[in-house]
């Protein structure tokens, strides 16, 4: 408490002298988690080639972005993806204009609070008032945004998510502060790293232009990426100030191909050791899985290990996709996997311009004889994988397996569209056992249908949106959800 309470602190005496005008800047030098439009145009550009860069790892660079962009020979492009184009670079050039101040407010009321997150996703409580404030100059970024909730479920009424301050070195971005990760191809969820819990206050370091290797050997690894982060958990916890670390990289070998190798650790602790040696046998996966009672409090961390790729595919215009991530390790490699499989595909009309996908996600671990209850769990980190109440990972936490088709686009008239289907089980074992066991949404096991549906249209000043979401029933146990219909209604007014 002593970490938030002082990060707080130091985000609100920030945020008064930006307001004030003490600093002057623009933007933001990447893409975060929350605009499924925008990522709908990359998706449909990566898959005509027009984007050649890694796509899948969340914040996402605009600088690589930007590149591709501006050299794409559009006169010669199908005209179904112009209109993506022209939005990604005027978006793209707003974003990354320098020395130019943006603000805005946010008002939205909610008949809940938001029990399952997908990408695109902002809101959390049943209502909430958001101000917030960016730039960006050459080598500087900032995102300062203060978050007042109404009724809050987790009782907290101030938040700082995705407030940050960075700093821009030759071909590198780091931040301190608190950004929401979305580490995967899929848009419904994301086994290994999403936006479905807080994000976890720390620093992190991206790879700014996904340029490839100059070494004859690794130049067939295309264009690549990576994203490195420390963080602290900092909430109520098993183990207080537990860290959370990760690792991801990611490569296109070919223009259809893309590979992304990942890896996150909860790591020391109080009680745990969190020396120069801990963290190479952490790293290294040397010491990890402990068998015997003597060793078991000098093992490292709770490691996840990920491989996820996404191939499109050239004559049907679509990508396949497919995420393994471990909970353990076994010989140097992830083992003991949860799955998820999808496929996605552009999506034309004469009233539509947008994405389709189809995804299907088990997160019991379908490589080992013990399925249930393995991932997110930890018999030192008994919080487990888990932060603020939620899942770091998959939105419908572990031993669940879930099948969704959504679409996300335009309007001819320029509305912004969404729509989400969902239909599974959640909590898998306990649904047929009939006892409780450890889950963020319900302990006892559901099964349920849910229907979503998103309409935004935007204005010179800003945006509005409406959004509902119907399940056939109460699933959630722990006071987010509690009727089966979800309306939401948000305003946003910007002061450019």
């Amino acid at each position: 408490m002593l970490v938030k309470n002082t990060i707080g602190r130091g985000m609100a005496v920030f945020l008064i002298s930006v307001l004030a005008g003490q600093i002057t800047a623009q933007a933001e030098p990447w893409l975060d988690t929350r605009d499924a439009w925008l990522r709908a145009d990359i998706e449909r550009l990566s898959q005509a080639g027009i984007i050649k860069v890694p796509i899948n790892t969340w914040p996402l660079m605009w600088a690589s972005i930007m590149n591709d962009l501006e050299i794409a020979d559009i006169k010669n492009t199908p005209v179904r993806f112009q209109g993506s184009h022209s939005r990604l670079l005027s978006a793209g050039r707003e974003a990354t204009r320098a020395n130019k101040s943006r603000q805005s407010i946010k008002l939205s009321a909610v008949t809940d609070s938001q029990a399952f997150r997908h990408f695109g996703d902002d809101s959390r409580e049943a209502g909430e008032f958001t101000v917030r404030r960016s730039g960006l100059t050459r080598h500087l970024a900032y995102n300062l945004e203060v978050t007042h909730a109404i009724d809050p479920w987790d009782g907290e009424k101030t938040h700082y998510d995705n407030s940050y301050f960075g700093f821009v070195m030759g071909n590198w971005v780091g931040l301190v502060g608190n950004i929401e990760k979305w580490w995967g191809p899929g848009w419904n969820s994301s086994i290994m790293l999403s936006n479905n819990a807080r994000p976890t206050p720390g620093f992190t370091l991206h790879r700014n232009y996904s340029d490839p290797f100059e070494l004859p050997v690794l130049k067939w690894l295309g264009p690549w990426t990576t994203s490195m982060f420390i963080s602290t958990l900092d909430d109520e916890r098993f183990i207080d100030n537990a860290k959370l670390v990760g690792l991801t990289l990611g490569f296109r070998p070919t223009p259809s191909l893309e590979i992304n190798l990942r890896r996150t650790a909860q790591w020391g602790g109080e009680g745990r050791p969190e020396g120069f040696k801990s963290f190479i046998e952490l790293v290294t996966g040397i010491a990890d899985n402990c068998d015997t009672a003597e060793c078991r409090p000098e093992e490292p961390g709770n490691q996840l290990g990920a491989i996820d790729i996404s191939w499109n595919i050239p004559w049907v215009e679509g990508s396949l996709y497919v995420q393994s991530t471990g909970e353990d390790e076994a010989g140097a490699f992830p083992s003991r996997s949860s799955r998820q499989y999808g496929f996605k595909q552009e999506l034309d009309t004469q009233y539509f311009n947008g994405m389709v996908f189809i995804e299907h996600d088990n997160t019991s671990t379908v490589t080992y004889s013990q399925q249930y209850n393995i991932l997110y769990n930890h018999g030192i980190y008994q919080t487990g994988y888990r932060y603020q109440g939620r899942v770091i990972g998959a939105t419908w936490d572990n031993d669940s397996k879930v099948f969704s088709v959504g679409t996300t686009g335009y309007l001819r008239n320029g509305d912004q569209i969404e729509l989400r289907y969902s239909k599974g089980d959640i909590n898998r074992d306990s649904l047929n056992t009939g006892l409780a066991t450890k889950h963020s949404v319900t302990s006892t096991g559901a099964d349920f249908t849910s229907l979503m549906g998103k309409w935004q249209r935007p204005f010179y000043w800003g945006e509005i949106q409406i959004q509902g979401r119907y399940m056939d029933k109460v699933v959630e146990a722990f006071g987010r959800q509690e009727d089966k219909l979800r309306v939401s209604a948000s305003v946003t007014y910007r002061f450019d």
